[in-house]
């Protein structure tokens, strides 16, 4: 303040102070209306309702505490400390004490006693102790099955090693519900669709045993009928029926209808499949079955937007339209962009082409790509015959024609691979390949197996200026572990590419790369194999990779995970040595969508190659499973 003026009093400026004085205003109001509020309920004589801020299961040993938390009816207190606690009624407890007395009746324990422990304060907070006492479960004494028909039995007895329930183990009402579905979808898997199981169960609680008896009625042997299509369509009888996985005079078979269904859905033509097998006298062996389609909209249009650690910012536009012309023939269109890869591809694909039993398939398009080690244009063509073959393997022939051009590659890599800068490659390539899905589910597997193998020829005979050959492969299985919702998977992957005739050196447009998201985590994209002076990735000719991996449920829609991945790159085919692997553990979170699991991975290196340029970890962040 400089001399002679005269000091001010702060005055706060108008709106400001309004906006204050109406803000506590509000809180006052508010106060005062829950006061009120709970002034008038003591006048009525209804106290404020209790709250529920815990509840604890102790003695829970053969049945876990979480599984009998889920048995409760009752809201409980939420993990989330923003959620509010639920209300308290002492008559919703009681009624789940029941409850629970009765799942542990279903669970194979008779005796099993449960007392409730509740801690009320003055605030009117509860505690809630649910104190088990399981005690002694009913074992299973004996097992007998005794089938009507002596010409099944023999076929029955590898049912035995499935068996839910064995002497001696702890009786459950839904094992033993278990125990007779198996031989019930057995029987309808092979020819027995109307068979019939008694079941009777001899308990003794004083004792703590039970005694299973079961008597199998097979019934008489079954065939499909003739096959009825229903529902209006475009798309031809002739698709529909060579898509069923059955024919006339094959023996019944429930698996067959949902391998038909399968295959129906796999179209993309269709938005609802319904295989109905019809009722028939017991005495007929033939039974009629009647396939209802109801068709998808004829055009769809599909928008993506996603963003991952390698390729960041990515999005996807398509266009798809079904039954093109008729005949079940699809259209499409796509674009794709991300900071690794922009494409723009179109794809017309006639199945069952001239009526037989191949599909014929056409893709065009121009892609962009930016990697690590080199950038390059391609426009491409590409022409497939595929058809289906027994044992669920699918298989192809075709043609790839590509005209390539990668840029910005280093000099020492040029030098390398005796590569011209700005040099083009034209591509002529008969292609063949062969695929096996066995799995349960397409986008998160949790059994059975998947198999492919790729191979390209490129030669001066088809007039290929570039000329090569390439085989690809890679083997993955799943495995659930029982009941308790873990899921093992492992894969192997191997590939191979060899210059033949008169090229020397595979360009690296064409060469193999590990590492990223996708490959071994816990290292940067394309870093494993060959590196030039300057340390930029220049690829390899062979390939090989692995991952073992656990998928294990934690809480609802999230699973955690464990990996062990492993893989290198080679200049040469020569130079595979497996003591050269590079390896990398790590852990990650996923959360099931309807779209698929989406979620974080923290893959660590266990053996750098440069500690020094090499980060200690990699976190990816992904979309689906890894594998």
């Amino acid at each position: 303040m400089k001399a002679g003026e005269e000091s001010m009093p702060f005055k706060p400026s108008l709106p400001g102070y309004r906006a204050v004085l109406i803000l506590f205003s509000a809180l006052a109001f508010s106060v005062c209306l829950l006061m009120a509020d709970n002034v008038l309920l003591a006048q009525n004589g209804e106290p404020p309702p209790l709250i529920l801020t815990s509840l604890k299961i102790k003695g829970a040993e053969a049945i876990p505490a979480k599984k009998v938390r889920e048995e409760l009816s009752i809201p409980l207190p939420s993990f989330w400390p923003w959620k509010k606690d639920p209300v308290f009624r002492a008559g919703d407890l009681e009624a789940d004490i029941e409850r629970l007395e009765a799942f542990y009746r279903r669970e194979g324990f008779y005796h099993a006693e449960i007392r409730p422990e509740i801690h009320k304060d003055p605030e009117g907070k509860v505690k809630v102790i649910l104190h088990v006492k399981e005690g002694p479960p009913v074992l299973v004494k004996n097992i007998q099955i005794e089938v009507t028909d002596p010409a099944v039995k023999p076929m029955l007895a590898k049912l035995k090693e499935k068996w839910p329930l064995t002497e001696g183990e702890r009786f459950t009402e839904g094992e033993y519900e278990d125990f007779k579905r198996i031989y019930l979808n057995y029987l309808a898997d092979n020819g027995y669709p109307r068979a019939k199981i008694d079941g009777k169960v001899y308990l003794d609680d004083k004792v703590n045993t039970a005694d299973i008896q079961l008597t199998l009625r097979p019934g008489p042997l079954s065939y499909f009928g003739e096959v009825s299509l229903r529902g209006e369509r475009q798309t031809p009888d002739y698709l529909i029926r060579r898509k069923l996985a059955f024919k006339k005079g094959d023996t019944f078979s429930l698996a067959k209808l949902y391998e038909s269904q399968r295959r129906l859905y796999g179209l993309d033509l269709f938005r609802s499949v319904t295989l109905t097998p019809e009722e028939v006298p017991e005495t007929q062996k033939e039974i009629p079955v009647t396939v209802e389609v109801v068709e998808s909209k004829k055009r769809s249009l599909k928008v993506g937007l996603g963003y991952g650690d390698e390729d960041e910012l990515r999005t996807r536009l398509g266009l798809r339209w079904r039954n093109f012309g008729g005949g079940g023939r699809l259209v499409d269109l796509e674009g794709k962009y991300s900071s690794l890869e922009t494409r723009v591809v179109g794809a017309f694909l006639n199945p069952q082409l001239l009526r037989t039993y191949w599909d014929f398939s056409f893709n065009t398009g121009w892609i962009t790509r930016d990697f690590p080690g080199f950038q390059d244009r391609a426009f491409f063509t590409q022409t497939r015959f595929e058809r289906d073959l027994p044992w669920s393997l699918r298989m192809y022939v075709g043609h790839l024609l590509e005209f390539a051009r990668p840029f910005d590659i280093p000099t020492d890599t040029l030098l390398l691979l005796g590569e011209s800068s700005g040099e083009s490659f034209l591509s002529s390539a008969l292609q063949m390949g062969i695929r096996q899905d066995k799995t349960d589910n397409i986008v998160d597997p949790t059994r059975g197996w998947i198999f492919y193998a790729n191979g390209d020829l490129a030669s001066g005979y088809f007039g290929s200026e570039l000329e090569y050959g390439r085989l690809l492969t890679e083997a993955r299985k799943y495995q659930s572990l029982g009941k308790t919702g873990v899921v093992l998977a492992g894969r192997l992957k191997f590939g191979l590419i060899q210059p033949i005739q008169d090229t020397d050196e595979i360009p690296i447009f064409k060469r193999f790369f590990a590492g990223g998201a996708n490959s071994v985590r816990g290292y940067r994209l394309d870093r494993l194999g060959p590196r030039n002076a300057s340390g930029q990735p220049i690829g390899g000719e062979a390939l090989l990779e692995g991952s073992v991996e656990a998928r294990v449920p934690v809480y609802k829609e999230f699973r955690a995970v464990a990996f062990f991945d492993f893989g290198n790159v080679y200049f040469k085919a020569r130079d595979i040595d497996l003591g050269q692997l590079r390896y990398a553990a790590g852990f990650g979170v996923r959360y099931t969508t309807p779209i698929g699991p989406i979620g974080v991975d923290i893959g660590f290196p266990l053996n750098r190659i440069d500690p020094e340029q090499d980060p200690a970890y990699r976190v990816h962040l992904t979309i689906g499973q890894a594998f």
